[in-house]
């Protein structure tokens, strides 16, 4: 789902653009301190792709509490 993810750190140049591309205009700096955060997150959905659904269908009951 998520082909283009890689193991490998986040760039700064990636960064910049992803930011720009959500309208923010963030410094190099700022962009430093948020890049470890960001790592995580991918790492997380990394995580999150590999886990084998298979046929599992979308859920049709949901419990609130």
């Amino acid at each position: 789902m998520l082909p283009a993810m890689t193991s490998h750190p986040i760039d700064l140049d990636t960064l910049r653009h992803g930011a720009r591309l959500a309208g923010f205009a963030w410094s190099d700096a700022e962009l430093e301190e948020i890049r470890p955060q960001v790592e995580i997150a991918l790492r997380l959905l990394r995580a999150l792709e590999a886990i084998p659904v298979g046929d599992t269908g979308p859920t049709t009951h949901y419990r609130t509490v």
